[in-house]
């Protein structure tokens, strides 16, 4: 996935930091609604590996029903049903606003889809797996209406104000191998469990 160019001839770098001249160009609810998808994607991971470590909820485990795998849980609900629909929603206005902060949004769709899924799965929690298998039937949609939107933009947009005006449906376009990638190897092999449970095998 790389940066559109823009007419103004400056060159974005995939998931460059963005200054603070830019940041005051962005929406603040843009800026809000990513940092705050991090934040439950750290978090989670966090309470995880502290549980798996047994520092919190000692002699229980994520994926037993204690309340470490109840909030992960619900962080798993939230990136999956809030956060990654969010994100492509605010990307496309940022992209038509001509806005760089587009791409750092949609590198974060991946890792979240990646770690809101293994949250829900591992969860083991009675109404996961269908809440799973529903949060990803939305995905794909949301997933599947952008990137006709982003052709219909590209095939309005005759005029070339974008110099990558198809950028944006470049990027979809490999979010949606990368998807199938992940999925295959969750389901095939769980890595992240698989970690997990060394860590608690030798603690």
């Amino acid at each position: 996935m790389k940066s559109p160019q823009f007419k103004a001839g400056n060159m974005g770098v995939f998931n460059e930091k963005v200054s603070l001249s830019d940041l005051r160009k962005i929406d603040p609810i843009s800026i809000l609604g990513l940092y705050i998808s991090q934040s439950l994607l750290f978090l989670g991971i966090l309470l995880i590996l502290l549980n798996n470590l047994n520092i919190i909820a000692p002699g229980s485990y994520f994926g037993a029903y204690n309340w470490v795998t109840v909030v992960v849980f619900f962080i798993g609900l939230f990136i999956n049903f809030i956060s990654i629909p969010f994100l492509y929603f605010s990307s496309l206005k940022n992209f038509i606003k001509e806005s760089d902060f587009w791409d750092k949004e949609t590198f974060w769709i991946l890792p979240l889809f990646f770690f809101g899924t293994f949250f829900l799965y591992n969860s083991l929690i009675a109404p996961a797996l269908a809440l799973l298998i529903l949060s990803i039937m939305t995905i794909a949609s949301i997933h599947i209406k952008f990137i006709f939107k982003a052709r219909k933009i590209n095939m309005e947009n005759e005029k070339g104000l974008y110099a990558s005006r198809e950028q944006y449906e470049v990027t979809l376009k490999y979010l949606s191998a990368y998807y199938i990638l992940l999925l295959a190897l969750l389901v095939s092999f769980d890595p992240l469990y698989q970690v997990f449970f060394w860590i608690r095998l030798h603690t």
